[in-house]
């Protein structure tokens, strides 16, 4: 009896997933690979009642495991053609009427509880280092119950979006279910929901994101993304250099 209890918990400990590889599963399911186009929606709430919007377009490429991306913004007027670039952890803002490039942080608003992170194609397993907590059931999006893998998640870097995340993640499918977000000193800054899974490049992807703010839960905001498509991006477009030249065409 012994010997057979410990050829099955030798059998489970190989098959066993490491949370790097849990979240690894997660990071295929939330970005497309290679190269890709998507529009994004933007929409702040207040006490459920919406307050503002942005439209953006969003080109992504991979880059040796993470992204590169560079965000259009083509509504509201006030912000039409300013344009977010992330190569690596270093991230920056061109203004088309000052002509001037500035360097961002990816906590940096967009609008509402959205920061320019969280439209920002990127893998966590990549820059976090990884614990797997355990297994939990949560409501997810779409208020169903989902049983998780929950795993800790500390950045490796000090220029990682994020310093420490709680994430979890579909134990049935690694869809990427809920998030919380929290800053250097462990205050939760906003919690995330991913929901709308949809068919989309060969594989079903979140296309809607909520998110809450992590102390007043009565400011939201829905970003939605869709006319995703594979898309052949040069590489110059990813450089700072060539912000003020930008051209989609």
């Amino acid at each position: 009896m012994k010997l057979l209890t410990s050829i099955l918990l030798s059998i489970t400990s190989i098959y066993a997933l490491t949370p790097t590889e849990i979240v690894q599963k997660s990071d295929k399911i939330r970005n497309p690979s290679d190269s890709f186009y998507q529009k994004g929606l933007i929409t702040e709430f207040q006490n459920a009642k919406k307050v503002d919007s942005m439209l953006i377009s969003i080109y992504s490429k991979e880059d040796a495991g993470q992204f590169k991306t560079i965000v259009k913004i083509l509504k509201p007027k006030r912000d039409k053609d300013k344009l977010i670039l992330r190569n690596g952890n270093s991230m920056w803002m061109y203004d088309p009427n000052s002509k001037a490039i500035a360097q961002m942080s990816p906590q940096q608003r967009l609008m509402g509880q959205s920061s320019s992170a969280d439209v920002m194609s990127a893998n966590f397993a990549l820059d976090y280092n990884l614990t797997l907590d355990g297994i939990e059931s949560i409501k997810g999006g779409d208020k169903k119950q989902v049983e998780c893998y929950k795993i800790s998640m500390t950045a490796i870097s000090d220029d990682v979006s994020y310093p420490f995340v709680e994430y979890w993640v579909g134990k049935k499918n690694f869809y990427p279910i809920h998030a919380k977000f929290y800053s250097a000193n462990k205050m939760l800054l906003k919690k995330s929901y991913y929901r709308k899974f949809k068919e989309v490049l060969g594989a079903m992807r979140p296309t809607e994101v909520l998110i809450f703010d992590g102390v007043d839960i009565n400011k939201a905001t829905k970003l939605s993304f869709s006319e995703t498509e594979e898309k052949e991006i040069p590489d110059f477009w990813f450089s700072k250099e060539y912000l003020s030249k930008f051209n989609e065409k």
